[in-house]
């Protein structure tokens, strides 16, 4: 319990000096154009990242990721409340802090939710492959609930189908059904029963981080131009346009990583079935030999495609 607290004030730390860095970046540059800037807050962020890996190799602690996207919510929420709220209009304003109080329950609730862990009734399930697990038979799984501690059969299940896609998560040395990853900012797998949470969450961190880069340009009509604001320079400047640059950086890798789970909601595959589909049977498809190729080869197949609506309206009613 002392290391986690200890790794969570490291990670709050962290995400504060880098945000730190950033403000003292566009000082220092206020009259250079954005995309240096850019480039440097960029260059930063990876700098952290490097650093918080010799933290881990070096002190033996690790990060704790959930903590640092927690402070860089409410950072980045406090920046708007103190800064840029006095000039946003009642809309913007009600939206941005419905956005933001979204995201921190969702996060926490995200990082306490069970995604859907499963475990084998036999005691056999640890001596064996953990990847190969869709070879099993479904019958030996029942559903466990990972907080409470309790185990037993899945009563609202229809069929003992509902675990044929369970994979296993070694970050948490666990059985997920429906694993699709396990992701290191929320702290938790995504599998069954958090997924739906998980698209809304990523939602609203792109719509959020658009609303306060909005916001932040209602400050400044001149903000694009560095150049024409430099008689307005103060020491509260840098902050306003540096949580703003951060807020439109996230959003570039986010938006390509929400359509790829887009993607795979309509096709009705995970994430974890795509990369790794050469260790599951059931999506491997045969591929006689030609000429050229004297053996057969294999290619992915989709068995759980059933068309674009069905896929949707699955995923929506899926139990969480």
């Amino acid at each position: 319990m002392h290391r986690k607290w200890m790794s969570a004030c490291i990670s709050a730390l962290s995400a504060l000096a880098m945000h730190f860095a950033f403000a003292i970046i566009v000082h220092l540059w206020f009259s250079a154009s954005v995309f240096p800037i850019i480039i440097m807050i960029v260059g930063t962020l990876f700098l952290w990242i490097i650093c918080g890996g010799w933290c881990r190799r070096q002190l033996g602690l690790s990060p704790s990721a959930p903590t640092f996207v927690f402070f860089n919510v409410f950072f980045l929420w406090g920046v708007y409340i103190f800064l840029i709220r006095k000039d946003v209009g009642p809309a913007m304003d009600a939206a941005f802090n419905t956005q933001c109080l979204v995201l921190a329950v969702g996060l926490w609730r995200m990082l306490l939710s069970d995604p859907g862990y499963v475990i084998y009734e036999n005691t056999f399930a640890d001596s064996m492959d953990q990847t190969i697990f869709s070879e099993t038979k479904t019958d030996q799984l029942v559903s466990v609930d990972h907080f409470s501690g309790t185990i037993g059969n899945d009563e609202t299940a229809s069929d003992n189908r509902l675990f044929v896609r369970a994979r296993y998560c070694r970050k948490c040395k666990a059985h997920v059904d429906r694993f699709d990853h396990h992701c290191p900012a929320i702290g938790n797998c995504v599998g069954q029963r958090n997924h739906r949470l998980f698209i809304l969450l990523l939602v609203t961190f792109v719509s959020a981080e658009i609303c306060y880069f909005l916001c932040s340009i209602f400050c400044f009509p001149n903000f694009i131009n560095f150049r024409k604001r430099e008689t307005q320079a103060s020491h509260l400047v840098p902050w306003i346009i540096s949580t703003a640059l951060f807020a439109i950086i996230q959003v570039l890798w986010q938006v390509p990583f929400l359509f790829w789970h887009l993607y795979c909601i309509i096709v009705n595959v995970t994430t974890d079935e795509w990369v790794n589909w050469e260790k599951y049977p059931e999506l491997q498809q045969v591929v006689p030999p030609e000429s050229g190729r004297p053996f057969p080869g294999r290619k992915f197949k989709n068995p759980y495609n059933k068309g674009i609506l069905l896929n949707i309206i699955g995923f929506l009613k899926s139990k969480a």
